[in-house]
């Protein structure tokens, strides 16, 4: 299934691109793709069930992640050869080295802009002043100045999750790909790692790849929704065309699964917000 691609990205380079694509895991299919395509500067959402085979959907456009059969090609190359600062992970588990200082962490980011006469002072931990602004400048948009030098294993989890995101900005990745990028924070942090995320993707040819589980966000980091359970696509529509029961039945089908046998499957407890007009990131409660 595809949809009208933007006028502005119709003649864009494919960033990402899947044919015939199956992963298998202990004789079970995790994930089934018959084609997919996502053009350079598109902002797309991944959304649907636990277990629909998202986290698995990103792991293979990161390269971290075979197919059992297919191909998997990420701007323009097979996802296992692209160069890894090419592709910005920000992954549950985040990654970060706990000894080392938020800073440092973030740093990290830009090492591979490190070479030449330069690549020693990695080695020493002997950054140069412009790259030590950067990074600060980084944490420091995102709340976390005060912190640029503690330890990243004294921070919080929704801090550590702000250092990662500090980390991709240095990085300067073609493609980003999120997986839940706003789990477990507060609304106010929710506002700052998406106003990131969208001035990470905005240079022209970036792409950003999130899964989403928060409609309301939907409107805010994606211009087009893939909807995903039982480990297949199942609709893939441009952001206006989404509507509340879309999404209800994307995860009512996992429910039915779970509840298949034991009579009809209960109605969801939580109700989904309607999507249209998008809301404002800057509306949501800064407390």
């Amino acid at each position: 299934m595809s949809i009208p691609v933007p006028s502005e990205q119709a003649d864009a380079p494919v960033a990402v691109r899947l044919d015939k694509v199956r992963v298998e895991a202990a004789g079970r299919c995790l994930l089934r793709v018959h084609r997919l395509e996502v053009r350079r500067g598109e902002r797309v959402a991944i959304v649907g069930p636990n277990g629909a085979g998202k986290s698995t959907l990103l792991r293979l456009l990161a390269g971290l992640l075979a197919p059992s059969a297919g191909e998997v090609q990420v701007l323009g190359r097979p996802a296992q050869e692209v160069p890894r600062q090419a592709v910005g992970l920000l992954m549950q588990g985040l990654h970060l080295v706990p000894r080392l200082s938020a800073r440092e962490n973030v740093i990290i980011g830009a090492l591979a802009r490190l070479y030449g006469a330069d690549a020693w002072r990695s080695w020493l931990r002997l950054y140069p002043a412009a790259l030590l602004h950067e990074a600060d400048s980084a944490l420091a948009a995102l709340g976390l100045g005060e912190y640029a030098g503690a330890r990243a294993d004294q921070l919080s989890g929704g801090e550590r999750q702000k250092v990662a995101l500090a980390r991709l900005q240095l990085q300067q990745p073609q493609l980003v790909l999120a997986d839940e990028p706003t789990s477990a924070l507060d609304p106010s942090a929710t506002q700052q790692v998406c106003e990131a995320l969208l001035a990470l993707s905005e240079p022209a040819g970036r792409t950003l790849i999130s899964v989403v589980h928060d409609p309301e966000l939907l409107p805010v980091l994606a211009t087009r929704v893939i909807g995903v359970a039982g480990g297949e696509v199942q609709w893939d529509l441009a952001i206006e065309a989404v509507q509340p029961e879309s999404l209800h039945e994307l995860y009512r089908s996992r429910t039915s699964e779970l509840f298949s046998g034991a009579g009809s499957a209960p109605a969801l407890s939580t109700s989904i917000p309607y999507l249209h007009p998008a809301p404002s990131i800057h509306s949501r409660s800064s407390t």
